[in-house]
């Protein structure tokens, strides 16, 4: 039997009251400015507050439940219903949104209470607890009840539609087959595996070699968990647009077995918008009545089942004059299967606040899961500097002077700024140190006056007040944070200026509270390991399951050699020329293709001195300057097999991983070094916190994404069970216990030189 409807206050609201034009600052007060505003006004308030209500209703013959949390509430003869934004809004009344929040409140007080009449009343207050602004009605409950059952039976009907397509979408899931002949090896069981991670709501952190076919293996039984109403939403999240590529090809093939379901994909604004300007109807066309239109589009997308490419979605908002990008996020709320950014959902700025903040129904399917870590401490981070907002200030006094209150206020921050420790010794780029007592302050007022000015129109060749709002917000979400993350508080010094950096060094806190409210997540990636150290660092808990599947290939298929020389940074002047000899030796080991990985650029540059291009094949090699078209051309180079090449690349850069060069297009790989990142003071500060919870610093901060990338630059050379190719790791560490124990098991390592009868053999 179907559930009974379900609806929050925010959600219906958001759904009856949309805007009319795309503001980009919609919101962004009260990410944070607006919790801070609501404690600071609740601390002065004697009514209850954030309490919780409920009330079901009858309409259209179904049984609906709206329900929600008042941010104040006073009993007696006519209670009081208060609801606070942070917010510039100077109307003569409330904004209709936010009015009609507190009318749901005030009906459901009403109807639960037995009252005749209840007041409700909007105040706009500072991130200080400050009312600016406060408008107050007072309304019987006959009102209050009509207006809100016209809203509710609007909603219905949609809410009828998407129960119907849930209705045909679980028969098909459940009719369902495997959408292969058979299962590959260890497919069967990794589909166990997250099925039931999915029924219970844990955590499953998977190693995958190449080759598993881990996309279908994953979305198989996620997709069944679907059909049976164990989930609701399934999010495919990726480091890189690029690996959609995947699972795309795995949905589509049981979309055309029958799957009811709709795939939708979300791609970042700015490769989205044809017009880059300012999102704002001053601005951008399509941003003017946006919201007007977007319904008719939507209509459009829903007659056609199936995948919604961001190709689909552009050539739909152009027939509309839609922006893309936002009637992509509008379809994350009706697709049962949506591809999108690891940001979407750990980055606290980009998150996708109506699917994250309405729903505790979804799983997370999380590819690539080696990259998580990184990209949650980056996005937890924040740095405020001084220079940068030196020019900014500049730039705006010039159009709007030196008396705007948004100058003033970063003219305070800049000050705030310059007061902390002298320079540094050139030798150290960072430093710790304890955060000023009045910094955030000014912050807040500089992200309160920037917020002002974006939402507003204002003259051409204002500076880019984003820009702003991009490093305030991290840098007091940061501040917030210290309390559940732990961070380190860096300052840097350039002559007078000052920067500061809440750096986030254990960010598996916030993975895990993320992780925790949802229908299970599976991390899975093929370098993935060690997966008890991988658990830890991705916030998993005593109930989470890990799982690893063995290479499908057969081991010799592929050649590990090892070479005994120093790649350490103070050798690297003297181990160029061997280097170069080793590269020299692959190259004859077998014509065909090869890639090398080296640690940096500048050891680049030192082995290529030491290369003769007579004896080599075309060379091609990667630049820090890469364009896309250079990157295009580098991939045509191996794809082209008439003739061999060699590319010299950076470990861990744009070629080792994420790209598929099967076949003859590769077969043969060397990495120089053991890839360990390049000391800093952010790196000694993640090791002492590591040191600290877990015994051993080095190995979680260094070693493990060291050895992580050596996989998947390693992995580039077998990507099918036909492919052969050797691996040449050039290190004397490779071959010491703590560093082998790293490699995957079915690289066999060699101590011995390659020649070219080898080949034969």
């Amino acid at each position: 039997m179907e559930k009974a409807l379900r609806v929050s206050v925010r959600e219906l609201v958001a759904f009856c009251f949309p805007p009319e034009d795309i503001i980009l600052t919609s919101g962004v007060g009260d990410m944070l400015a607006g919790t801070k505003a609501h404690r600071a006004t609740q601390q002065r308030r004697d009514a209850e507050i954030e309490k919780t209500i409920s009330h079901s209703f009858s309409i259209s013959g179904e049984e609906i439940t709206l329900f929600g949390r008042m941010d104040a509430f006073t009993g007696g003869d006519i209670p009081l219903v208060e609801e606070m934004k942070h917010s510039s809004w100077q109307g003569d009344a409330a904004a209709p949104d936010h009015r009609a929040q507190a009318i749901c409140y005030a009906a459901m007080v009403a109807l639960e209470m037995g009252c005749e009449r209840v007041r409700f009343c909007v105040s706009y207050v500072t991130t200080q607890g400050e009312v600016r602004r406060a408008y107050e009605e007072c309304m019987d409950v006959g009102e209050l009840i009509a207006q809100l059952e016209e809203w509710l039976t609007a909603y219905v009907k949609v809410a009828l539609r998407e129960r119907e397509h849930r209705a045909r979408r679980d028969a098909s899931l459940q009719a369902m087959v495997f959408p292969y002949s058979q299962y590959r090896a260890g497919q069967r069981e990794l589909a166990r595996q997250v099925y039931t991670a999915v029924v219970r709501k844990r955590r499953l952190f998977a190693s995958l070699p190449t080759g598993t076919g881990k996309s279908v293996a994953v979305l198989f039984p996620a997709l069944k968990a679907l059909g049976e109403g164990k989930t609701g939403k399934l999010l495919y999240l990726t480091s890189r647009n690029t690996a959609r590529q995947s699972p795309l090809e795995a949905l589509q093939r049981m979309l055309e077995n029958g799957a009811a379901i709709r795939v939708s994909m979300l791609t970042a604004r700015e490769k989205m918008c044809p017009h880059m300007t300012r999102c704002h109807p001053d601005d951008c066309p399509r941003a003017k009545g946006h919201f007007l239109r977007e319904a008719d589009a939507v209509e459009e997308l829903l007659a056609v089942e199936g995948c919604w490419t961001d190709q689909f979605i552009t050539a739909v908002a152009d027939r509309h004059q839609l922006c893309p990008f936002e009637l992509a996020l509008k379809l994350t709320e009706l697709a049962d299967v949506i591809l999108m950014d690891l940001n979407y959902a750990f980055d606290p700025f980009a998150q996708l606040k109506r699917l994250f903040q309405q729903r505790r129904d979804m799983t997370l399917l999380i590819d690539e899961a080696h990259h998580v870590v990184d990209r949650v401490r980056e996005s937890l981070s924040g740095e405020m500097d001084s220079a940068f907002l030196c020019q900014h200030r500049a730039a705006f006094g010039r159009i709007c002077g030196r008396k705007h209150k948004y100058y003033q206020a970063l003219t305070a921050l800049i000050h705030a700024l310059r007061k902390q420790p002298p320079p540094l010794p050139e030798e150290r780029e960072w430093q710790e140190a304890e955060l000023q007592d009045d910094l955030l302050s000014q912050v807040e007022k500089v992200l309160e006056e920037a917020t002002m000015v974006a939402s507003m129109p204002h003259p051409p060749g204002i500076p880019d007040v984003f820009e702003v709002i991009r490093l305030c917000l991290p840098f007091l979400h940061g501040a917030e944070m210290q309390k559940t993350c732990e961070y380190a508080i860096l300052w840097q010094a350039k002559g007078k200026e000052r920067s500061v950096c809440l750096y986030c060094l254990s960010p598996a806190p916030e993975i895990a509270r993320i992780t925790a409210g949802q229908r299970g997540a599976v991390f899975f990636s093929a370098t993935l390991s060690p997966l008890s150290c991988m658990k830890q660092l991705l916030g998993g808990e005593e109930g989470d399951a890990c799982f690893a599947l063995p290479s499908p290939f057969p081991e010799e298929n592929l050649r590990v050699v090892g070479r005994r020389i120093s790649t350490r940074y103070q050798d690297r002047e003297t181990s160029a020329a061997q280097v170069a000899q080793c590269i020299a030796e692959m190259v004859r080991f077998k014509e065909g293709n090869y890639l090398v990985f080296f640690p940096g650029y500048a050891y680049l540059k030192l082995v290529l001195a030491h290369l003769n291009e007579d004896e080599l094949p075309e060379m091609w090699i990667q630049t820090p300057q890469m364009t896309e078209e250079d990157r295009a051309a580098f991939f045509e180079a191996f794809s082209n097999t008439s003739r061999p090449v060699l590319g010299l690349c950076v470990l861990g850069g744009l070629f080792s991983e994420g790209i598929d060069l099967p076949g003859d297009q590769l077969i043969g790989a060397m990495i120089v070094g053991v890839g360990l990142p390049t000391p800093s003071q952010k790196l000694s500060a993640i090791r002492t916190c590591y040191d600290q919870r877990f015994g051993d610093g080095f190995h979680y901060a260094c070693r493990i994404p060291a050895m992580q990338k050596v996989q998947q630059a390693g992995g580039r050379v077998i990507r099918s069970e036909r492919d052969q190719g050797v691996l040449v790791l050039v290190d004397d560490r490779y071959f010491t216990p703590a560093y082998r124990a790293l490699l995957p098991e079915h690289w066999r390592l060699r101590d011995e030189a390659l020649s070219p009868q080898q080949s034969q053999e």
